[in-house]
């Protein structure tokens, strides 16, 4: 617990750095669609250009309609779904100017659509064709020197681990990848222990991987990239794929294929991606924080809670007031939880228990037809009443609206030690209500909780939250659900 603790200051460190970075680089692309939308006009009054009658009258700029406002949400909103506010895809990403001309583009079809529908024909398109070339240029080379300063600031160090083979068939075109602004590959390490034969004598070979602990503290690795064998799943694929006929003969239609998914595979899959020169790479583990959505995703939580509390405010006065009559003991409960990077919190609930509950036991989960429970308590808990006091923490910074359920001390200390990749929950703030409260049930096992929260994690999205949002409304209102 203290190590993670430990690790998450260090790793709240480096995020701030990078939200830093994420603001600073939002407000320039605002400036950068302002200033080459005023450009487009000024190169048009000024300048003759080919396949124009002659200059625009300065007039027109006071004349047409200038969809600010619709030009400064697309160019944030598209870089984003485009990946450009992903600072490691940036060190990894190829043909960066047409990819960011690519997105830009959407941007100038939304634009021209507006003043379409507007019925606002006479603005000049020239100025928008202008617009489109000039931001695209001042935006891909801003994106650039993001990169090398990236790399001036610190250079990613990144090792290849696999099979002998495997690295052999990898270093073949590593030349290349050699010379990628702001990525460093240290060296190879192989799983048999066998050293492979290549010619890029830039990238050493460091050992087996039980010197892997060794290398990551030599080197301050940043990223490991796993170079894997091929599978009975990969043969399977390959069957089903190439010989569609196989199910035919069997006298039926080919099948949907589904898998019941490891700890591994949920960290895997993943809605980005990136590439390494002409290699496709998935990541496996990274600070699910650094990413724009979690920074907004911050502010939302705050504004919602506000309105939640003002709305919720009779119901959480009547469900105290009946606590009062009908038990002993305080209204609210308070307990300890484990929050982000392993830190503890104290986390408040409506008391549903008798005063005293874990005096005799001490800490236990609590069980659907638990004695313990009031009778008022049974209610409170199926409707999720309990749960509001909650949203004080959410304004103080312990909790998000939508996460991880926290964990008591007690049971993340046994879970990290029995269940693989529990630890990744801590990454990220808890939550009111998450993806395994709305999928889940009470005797759901914590392994299949856990990856309902990997899921969430490592596909985040505002869009998911709504989901979420939603999904929680019908639970409390059908009363299932963990």
């Amino acid at each position: 617990m203290v190590e993670i603790a430990l690790q998450g200051t260090a790793v709240r460190r480096r995020t701030l750095r990078y939200q830093t970075t994420l603001l600073v680089l939002m407000v320039a692309d605002i400036l950068c669609a302002l200033a080459t939308y005023g450009a487009a006009f000024a190169l048009r009054i000024y300048i003759a250009f080919p396949f124009t009658v002659d200059l625009l009258p300065s007039m027109r700029f006071a004349e047409v309609n200038h969809p600010l406002f619709l030009l400064t949400a697309t160019q944030i909103v598209l870089l984003y779904f485009f990946g450009f506010y992903d600072l490691h895809a940036l060190i990894h990403r190829s043909r960066l100017l047409s990819n960011v001309a690519a997105a830009l583009g959407v941007q100038l079809l939304a634009i021209s659509a507006w003043y379409f529908f507007r019925g606002d024909l006479f603005f000049p398109r020239s100025v928008l064709v202008l617009f489109w070339l000039l931001n695209t240029l001042v935006v891909a080379v801003l994106r650039m020197w993001v990169v090398r300063w990236l790399a001036r600031v610190r250079s990613l160090r990144v090792v290849l681990i696999g099979m002998r083979e495997n690295l052999e068939s990898f270093l073949a075109g590593l030349p290349e990848m050699l010379h990628i602004p702001g990525l460093t590959i240290v060296g190879v390490v192989s799983v048999d222990g066998q050293k492979p034969e290549h010619d890029a004598p830039q990238v050493p070979w460091l050992g087996g991987v039980e010197e892997l602990p060794q290398v990551m503290r030599k080197y301050g690795v940043d990223e490991v990239i796993l170079l894997s064998q091929p599978t009975w799943k990969d043969a399977f694929i390959d069957w089903l794929v190439r010989a569609p006929g196989g199910w035919s003969e069997l006298g039926g239609e080919r099948p949907r294929v589904l898998v019941v998914p490891s700890v591994y595979d949920i960290l895997v899959g993943r809605v980005t991606s990136l590439r390494l020169h002409d290699v496709p790479l998935v990541e496996v583990l990274k600070d699910p924080q650094e990413d724009l959505a979690f920074l907004i995703k911050e502010v939302v939580d705050i504004g919602l809670v506000v309105v939640l509390l003002v709305l919720s405010f009779p119901i959480l006065g009547v469900a105290a007031l009946l606590i009062k009559l009908t038990s002993s003991g305080p209204m609210l409960y308070r307990q300890r939880r484990v929050g982000r990077d392993g830190k503890e919190f104290v986390m408040y609930k409506l008391r549903t228990m008798v005063d005293r509950a874990e005096a005799e036991t001490g800490p236990v989960l609590a069980e659907p037809a638990d004695e313990r429970i009031t009778h008022v308590g049974r209610v409170l808990r199926a409707a999720r009443i309990d749960e509001i006091p909650q949203l004080f923490n959410v304004l103080n910074g312990t909790m998000s609206l939508v996460g991880p359920r926290p964990e008591r001390p007690e049971f993340v200390g046994e879970f990290l030690r029995t269940i693989p990749g529990y630890a990744e929950r801590l990454h990220v703030k808890p939550g009111l209500t998450g993806l395994a409260q709305v999928n889940g049930e009470y005797r759901t096992s914590p392994e299949y909780k856990l990856k309902y929260d990997l899921a969430y994690i490592y596909n985040y999205s505002l869009w998911l939250d709504i989901r979420i949002m939603a999904e929680t409304v019908k639970v409390m209102l059908t009363r299932r659900g963990v």
